[in-house]
């Protein structure tokens, strides 16, 4: 593809769609092309679309600063690693076909100054003399994070001989091993479960980013500091001056370096290209800037020193650019391709584009019909072959090929809004189409993959000291710590669980299967005594509760598939243009649950079927499917809310998609007059009304249907026994779905999934960007700029505090900083009323600002609520703050949440360190599971069908939810339960994991009762293997706890109660109602007299008088093996 000669200074005209077809073809002739947009761009979707069109091409981005000088935010990790990786693809590499992009605003400030002498790249080779403390010494001085563990670029881990380090221009972080001074090992390493991966023999460290703390940064910076007068950031000179960097540190940048460089000063080998009027931006952006600096602007000795002047910017570029106009076609064409955007398509009217295609088409135009969705693709095909219209499918956009293929028409993965056609050479002309052109789909945003973040949500969300936990025999006591004891000169770890009384009871950590989490619950708990039967009778009776609801399930399940139900079939054509007409691309999930529904409502059976999704995800759409196949069937429809709030939206949403369609679709509840009930039911009884929306009102008697084919329940678990009990005599064999928000907990899916149909949406929308997170320090300069930045582009916010005591100093605070503010405020000590009214107004837009506690309704999706502020988010547990983010975020607008806390150093280090991780998480995909994590500490809802919550706070959560489990289990498979029971094990050796092994407490915590619950010797042995992996060679104690395991494992299947030592051996005491045949054991002591001797109320004595622990260990070993025989 070689263009005609290129000259400066001429205005290339384009439409939005063909500007990645245009600077494709300038780097084919400038191998090197920077383009600066006069606005921010979509770069993923410009990436993905300039390799459709040559997959060689590289393109690269430079991102604006995402937080402002002196502003208390620290950019995001995603921001500062695209720059630093940017700067060193810049200097370090001379790659050809190379595209930057980056928003000409981010000229405006300067980065730092690098070149290739200034040791700022460090490359690590096994095999070579390269000292650990010099590796260390780079990365502090490079600004290099230290975490106990690796999730992302731009941090370091040190475990014992093991280094782990994401150097932030790699792709994957790496796991080094040492032997003495040299390099033994270098592995990749995955940052979701943290084991090594494949080996490497190189790896290059460079700078973590532009923003350096180093010892002589640190001195400019104090030099600076101190002579500008920087008022209200003392705290931040003096942590800065002490090397401990906080939050919020990085504002600093413009006066922490001596020198700086324009980006423009890396760019000598490419050629720019500019919008056109780039100069009347670039000085609206300049201005913009200072006036957000505010006073702070006096604290530059000279501007220029930080910043990029419109007169310096012309100096620089010289004429050494190209310009675009992205406007309109004008008449001098001075380009080499032409581009315009006169192919007229009439938006909103299909029919018309569909005619045009085929007009097109006949004129033997060559046509690319652009698909951004597999739908779309199918569409095109589906068009084509109908009208028998010769097409080729094609991966990737080739002038040559295409100009040489005899087809004239061609389907192309390539994402464009607008239609447009090329003139290429002044001879051919090319028709680009776009998807949503003809099929009316608005376009989805790319997003970029991350990481499976609940892994890392699990492993930091464990038992706090205060929390209600449930042991197994003694019921509901306090987690009190960890606790190492010394037991006849033996160190052992155990937790301390405080009973009623002050009572405390020590369980041995190989024993923690037999504690559970009581739950997250506000509600006052009541301790068990220690000794009394009240707690194994509380139990009996849950347990026998639970079977009786197991059998009922399993029943209802199986009478289900005896019924008859009403066979529901698309209206092909009809429902086709219902689903297309659907604005957004469908996730995977949603396809899925639509296949399944539509299964479930052509099978002659009545559905049953729940809908299980976040808020946002997509449930509606899915139940708008279900209605309109339904009501196209001659069937009516009955949505049920449990809040007027939910119906309002409901009926704005179903009026809004249906519009096309002639349905009639109303609403009945108490905002009603008796009058328009009155007809409202009348029409419904004569058939009038397919879709009836409404709350309980739906439920009175008086109210009958003419042909009711569905019932869509929204938030079943807001709805009583006796309500759903009058819903199913209304009609018995009508098909139901189900939708709700409450994620169902991950320790029941397994047996949950046996008994109802289930449809899980786990997968966010692909128009969903990642949420923006920031930690900061309060100041209510700050909190002002957010807010206002928020209102000024038409959107809402959500304020958060962890106490009601706290709201009203917020409201306060807003009242003092932005007086003509309207805002509203919700806590659970005001009515129904009182709430459901404070949200209405919010809904309705009429308040800019709801101040809430942790209770902002999970169940409404307020889409123009995109800035979410959390104060004191260190009272919120891990799996709860990002509960809370997830309110914002609904739309394909960017979100953002900001964590606020009154002084950094105030805060514990283990608390500061979970506010860093969740300010560190991104993406929204993981939500489903960290949710159902969540709940498996604190409940979703009556997911069995029957209000259970006083049977839950009767033994707790997860207790409950483990019965629940195993009776549905032995039900279905007729197998007996076991008994809950756990051997003691004693060996006569120290068991824990050593603090300098592992330090954070939650982590040790979390593996004790992960280690503890594994029932299977090779799970046993594979954990043992990805502890040596992830935190280095196991030490003896930790080692022992596996033997203790191991041992107990095979005790448990030979129903021995509990093994302890002596000095000559070891006792066995089996279970006296399970005891192994005696006749057997008889033999094996007869047969062993030197090393068994059989000892009264059912005990074996084992002589193992070795001096060695493994060898005692092995033997025990050896004789549980004989005996499991």
């Amino acid at each position: 593809m070689i263009p005609e000669l290129l000259k400066n200074h001429l205005n290339f005209n384009l439409t939005n769609a063909s500007l990645e077809l245009f600077l494709v073809i300038a780097t084919s002739k400038y191998k090197k092309i920077a383009y600066f947009s006069n606005e921010e761009l979509d770069i993923e979707l410009l990436k993905k679309n300039i390799s459709r069109i040559n997959s060689s091409v590289k393109v690269i981005e430079f991102p604006d600063f995402d937080c402002d000088f002196l502003s208390n935010l620290s950019p995001t990790s995603e921001i500062k690693t695209s720059r630093i990786r940017t700067l060193y693809d810049l200097i370090f590499k001379d790659e050809q076909d190379v595209i930057l992009i980056c928003c000409i605003k981010t000229l405006l400030t300067k980065t730092i100054k690098i070149n290739k002498n200034n040791n700022s790249l460090f490359r690590l080779t096994i095999n070579k003399d390269i000292k650990y403390e010099d590796i260390i010494n780079f990365l502090e001085s490079s600004g290099y994070e230290r975490l106990d563990f690796v999730h992302n670029p731009g941090e370091y881990s040190v475990r014992g001989e093991i280094l782990d380090i994401f150097s932030p221009i790699e792709d994957h972080p790496i796991r080094i091993i040492f032997d003495f001074d040299k390099i033994y090992k270098i592995n990749l390493f995955s940052v979701d479960n943290q084991l090594s991966k494949k080996k490497i023999n190189e790896y290059n460290l460079f700078l973590s980013s532009e923003i350096q703390f180093n010892k002589e940064n640190i001195e400019c910076f104090r030099e600076k500091f101190r002579k500008l007068i920087i008022k209200d950031k003392d705290d931040y000179y003096k942590s800065i001056s002490e090397k401990n960097i906080l939050t919020g540190s990085e504002q600093f940048f413009p006066i922490l370096n001596r020198e700086y460089n324009s980006l423009l000063e890396y760019l000598s080998k490419f050629k720019l290209v500019f919008d056109l009027d780039f100069e009347f931006y670039f000085s609206n952006y300049y201005k913009q800037k200072i006036d957000i600096l505010g006073d702070f602007k006096n604290y530059f000795e000279e501007e220029s020193d930080y910043f990029l002047k419109v007169d310096d910017l012309k100096k620089n570029i010289e004429d050494n650019y190209l310009l675009i106009d992205q406007k309109q076609l004008t008449k001098e064409k001075n380009e080499f391709v032409e581009f315009s955007s006169n192919i007229e398509l009439k938006k909103h009217d299909k029919q018309t584009n569909k005619e045009l295609l085929f007009n097109l088409i006949k004129q033997k135009e060559i046509l690319l019909l652009c698909f951004f969705s597999q739908g779309g693709k199918k569409k095109y095909c589906n068009y084509l072959k109908y009208h028998n219209i010769q097409f080729v499918e094609i991966s990737l956009f080739n002038f040559d090929n295409i100009l040489k293929h005899s087809s004239k028409v061609f389907v192309l993965e390539y994402e464009i809004k607008n239609s447009f056609y090329l003139i290429y050479n002044n001879l051919v002309k090319l028709c680009f189409i776009s998807e949503e052109d003809i099929f009316e789909k608005s376009l989805k945003k790319s997003v970029k993959k991350n990481i499976k973040e609940e892994n890392l949500i699990e492993e930091y969300s464990t038992l706090k000291i205060g929390d209600y936990i449930v042991h197994n025999d003694h019921g509901v006591g306090k987690y009190n710590g960890l606790k190492v004891k010394d037991l006849n000169n033996v160190l052992l770890e155990f937790i301390e669980i405080i009973y009623f009384g002050g009572d405390k009871l020590l369980i041995p950590v190989e024993n923690l299967e037999l504690i559970s989490r009581y739950g997250h619950s506000d509600i006052s708990v009541n301790l068990d005594k220690l000794g009394l039967q009240n707690w194994q009778q509380r139990k009996s009776i849950v347990k026998k509760r639970i079977k009786d609801i197991a059998k009922i399930l399993i029943k209802t399940a199986a009478e289900r598939k005896l019924k008859k139900g009403d066979i529901l079939v698309p209206q092909t054509y009809e429902y086709e243009k219902f689903s297309s007409e659907f604005e957004f691309t469908e996730t995977s999930d949603q396809l899925k649950s639509i296949n399944q529904i539509e299964n479930d409502l052509s099978s002659g059976q009545p559905m049953d079927r729940l809908l299980c999704g976040d808020v946002g995800f997509g449930k509606t759409e899915i139940a708008m499917r279900a209605a309109f196949i339904t009501i196209s069937a001659g069937y009516q429809v009955a949505l049920l809310c449990p809040k007027l709030l939910l119906v309002n939206q409901h009926e704005r949403n179903f009026k809004k998609r249906f519009i096309n369609f002639k349905y009639i679709i109303e609403r009945i509840s108490r905002k009603e007059s008796d009058n328009q009930k009155k007809l409202i039911k009348e029409r419904i009884k004569n058939g009038k009304i397919d879709i009836i929306i409404g709350t309980h009102a739906i439920f009175s008697s008086d109210i009958i249907f003419n042909k009711l084919g569905l019932i869509i329940i929204d938030e079943e678990q807001s709805f009583g026994v006796e309500q759903k009990e009058k819903l199913k005599k209304i009609k018995p064999n009508c098909h139901v779905l189900t939708l709700s928000a409450t994620p169902i907990p991950r320790t029941l899916q397994s047996s949950i999934f046996q008994l109802k149909n289930i449809s899980l949406i786990k997968t966010p929308p692909l128009s969903r960007l990642n949420i923006k997170t920031y930690l900061m320090r309060f100041e209510k300069k700050q909190i002002k700029q957010i807010i206002e930045k928020e209102i000024e582009r038409n959107g809402q916010i959500f304020y958060v505090a962890p106490r009601i005591s706290d709201l009203e100093k917020i409201k306060k605070n807003l009242v003092s900083i932005i007086p003509n503010l309207v805002f509203d405020i919700i806590h659970g000590k005001l009515s129904t009323k009182e709430i459901e009214s404070s949200y209405e107004r919010f809904f309705k837009r009429k308040s800019n600002l709801l101040i809430s506690t942790a209770m902002i309704e999970s169940g409404l999706d307020v889409s123009n609520v995109n800035t979410i502020i959390i104060e004191k988010p260190n009272l919120f547990g891990l799996s709860q703050l990002y509960q809370l983010r997830g309110r914002v975020g609904r739309s394909s607008r960017q979100a953002y949440a900001y964590l606020i806390v009154d002084d950094f150093r105030k805060i514990k280090e283990d608390s500061l360190r979970k506010l860093q991780i969740i300010s560190k998480i991104k993406s929204l995909g993981s939500g489903l599971s960290i949710a159902s994590n969540d709940l498996d500490l604190r409940g979703g809802g009556n997911i069995v069908g029957e209000e259970q919550s006083g049977h839950i706070k009767e033994v707790g959560i997860e207790l409950y939810y483990k019965m629940l489990k195993e009776t549905v289990d032995e039900i279905k498979s007729t197998k007996p339960l076991e008994d809950d029971w756990s051997p003691l094990i004693r060996l006569g050796f120290p068991v824990s994991i050593p603090e300098e092994y592992i330090k954070d407490i939650d982590v040790r915590l979390s593996l004790y009762r992960k280690i503890s619950n594994i029932d299977n010797i090779n799970d046993l042995n594979d954990m043992l293997t990805n502890l040596s992996d992830r935190f280095g060679k196991v030490p003896i104690s930790f080692k022992n706890l596996f033997h203790i395991l191991e041992i107990k494992i095979m005790a448990k299947k030979a129903n021995i109660n509990k093994i302890d030592y002596s000095n000559k051996g070891f006792v066995l005491e089996f279970k006296t109602d399970k005891m192994k045949k005696i006749e057997d054991i008889i033999k094996l002591v007869e047969k062993n007299p030197k090393l068994l001797k059989l000892l009264p109320n059912s005990k074996l004595f084992y002589y193992n008088e070795k001096v060695e622990d493994i060898q005692r260990v092995n033997g025990l070993k050896n004789l549980l093996s004989i005996i499991l025989k």
